[in-house]
């Protein structure tokens, strides 16, 4: 299993570029990181469209980390 984290850039903006390039790399599983030290709460419409991603570029989810806002830490 090879995995890296989302955030590998940075974590902000629409995580697709780098999910395209994670998979392109040769890596198959992902540490979702992205929005990671923001207060953003996915919708249930992003996190469908995040699923679509993962399943277009072959990837899988291996492990998460919530988020650390200051507000919703």
């Amino acid at each position: 299993m090879h995995s890296i984290t989302t955030d590998y850039v940075k974590s902000t903006g629409s995580p697709a570029p780098y999910l395209r390039r994670i998979a392109k790399a040769g890596f198959s599983y992902v540490h979702w990181r992205h929005q990671w030290n923001t207060d953003f709460l996915y919708a249930n419409s992003e996190i469908d469209q995040i699923g679509k991603w993962f399943k277009e570029y072959g990837l899988q989810l291996n492990d998460l980390h919530a988020s650390e806002g200051k507000e919703k830490s």
